[in-house]
């Protein structure tokens, strides 16, 4: 009797090549390629598994960038924060300047002239308040011109005789005794026709303070201040340049018997440019600490506004040119005695006026 024959071994699909059965998987195998394929397929039979699913990646890049921006909000809410926290420090004096708005008889007859991309800020540093009354010892305007990116400083020296609202003519710095801040700066702008809107004002001792902070300046001097520096300070300076602490600064900055207040202002006008220099070289932890110590000092009618955008800008005005000015110009005023009032510099205001206004604003400023 035949031998009956396995039916599994009649199945070609279930041989593999050579022959041999395979028992375990029902599936041709092709020996040309790594393909397998489902002996059913054309039953309609699909034996092959469905590929799985692969889970779907975690978009981890959207909850990085949220963290990265929690972060960053933080920051900046901690920077506000603590920026006016700074800003509250300050005294704020908000006299409304129109008041003095008028145009003195000896002023020339033209508009105040006005530009949006200069920054007019008048600083004042003060003497010390005695016997009720405070004086202006520095009057000088800063310029920040965004247009040909410069800084310029102008002086007004103390003895200018001009005509002060309510008070008449006497000398510009008895505008700020008599009326501040608000009154000192309607002042120059009725006089010499250029638009000042805000200032800054501080006590000048307490430049001492702020030099001894920065760590000093380096200030270079002639063998005449020098001199003068080791008479009255006994400090040992030579010409050229030299180091000096806030009290030799500060006593620097007031020296007039040498010269005149011309030379005077000039040596102001040289120690906040030392000053600028330093703060440039200092990291903004540094200007930070400067900030929190001194801000006590400052009278100002900027707002916070205008106060963070000048913060904002800082490095960059820092980094402009820096020219300077003095008000009466050389050869523009006549030394002049006058009764209960002292010396005084009569100026040509007309001379002054376009003279300031073309250093300020370009030459091409209209008269």
């Amino acid at each position: 009797m035949a031998r009956k024959e396995d039916n599994r071994s009649s199945r070609g699909a279930n041989r593999r090549p050579g022959g041999e059965i395979d028992r375990y998987n029902y599936v041709d195998r092709d020996i040309y390629s790594n393909s397998d394929r489902d002996v059913y397929s054309s039953a309609g039979s699909a034996r092959k598994s469905s590929p799985k699913r692969r889970p779907p990646k975690k978009k981890k890049g959207k909850k990085v960038g949220a963290i990265v921006l929690a972060v960053v909000l933080l920051l900046c809410a901690g920077i506000y924060v603590y920026a006016f926290s700074l800003l509250s420090q300050i005294n704020r004096d908000n006299t409304d300047a129109n008041s003095y708005v008028q145009q003195p008889s000896d002023a020339p007859q033209w508009d105040v002239l006005s530009d949006k991309q200069v920054t007019n800020i008048l600083l004042i540093g003060t003497d010390r308040v005695q016997d009720g009354i405070q004086r202006s010892d520095t009057m000088m305007l800063v310029s920040i011109d965004n247009k040909n990116k410069k800084v310029k400083l102008t002086s007004f020296l103390r003895d200018l005789y001009v005509e002060i609202p309510t008070i008449g003519k006497n000398k510009l710095n008895a505008s700020y005794s008599n009326g501040g801040a608000a009154l000192t700066m309607q002042t120059i702008e009725n006089n010499f026709r250029i638009n000042i809107d805000k200032f800054v004002s501080i006590d000048v001792d307490s430049f001492a303070e702020i030099i001894d902070k920065m760590g000093g300046i380096e200030v270079n001097i002639s063998q005449a201040e020098a001199d003068e520096m080791n008479r009255v300070m006994d400090a040992q300076m030579s010409a050229g340049t030299n180091h000096m602490r806030g009290t030799l600064a500060l006593y620097y900055s007031r020296i007039r018997r040498i010269d005149s207040d011309f030379g005077r202002t000039g040596r102001q006008r040289q120690v906040i440019s030392c000053m600028v220099d330093k703060l440039k070289s200092k990291n903004p932890i540094e200007l930070s600490s400067l900030l929190h110590d001194y801000m006590g000092y400052v009278t100002t009618n900027l707002s916070n506004g205008e106060m963070l955008s000048l913060a904002a800008n800082a490095v960059g005005i820092m980094s402009y040119p820096m020219e300077t000015l003095h008000m009466p110009e050389t050869g523009m005023y006549e030394d002049k005695r006058v009764s209960g009032i002292g010396d005084v510099l009569n100026p040509d205001l007309e001379a002054n006026s376009k003279a300031l206004r073309e250093f300020i604003y370009g030459t091409d400023a209209q008269q």
